[in-house]
């Protein structure tokens, strides 16, 4: 994917580009204003071969944000229950 290409997710999904540098990549370094579980969850399975991972997140929250934060707490929480 050259430098100069712009991805607006009409023609061309951000995903697929992500998906496929994940899978030749040991870090991935991710700027983002949101962070969205169902992001994540699109390409969850591409970051086990990571061996480094960093998020550095927009400081700005909204309700939805909020919510989603909960629930992925709410679902570790399901989790250590049942381990």
């Amino acid at each position: 994917m050259p430098i100069h290409d712009i991805i607006d997710n009409r023609n061309k999904k951000l995903v697929d580009h992500i998906k496929r540098i994940l899978d030749s990549s040991e870090a991935a370094h991710f700027a983002v204003g949101y962070f969205f579980l169902s992001g994540f969850t699109a390409i969850a399975e591409r970051l086990a071969n990571i061996k480094e991972l960093c998020l550095l997140i927009g400081n700005t929250i909204n309700r939805e944000i909020i919510e989603q934060i909960a629930q992925g707490y709410r679902r570790l929480e399901l989790i250590e229950d049942k381990i």
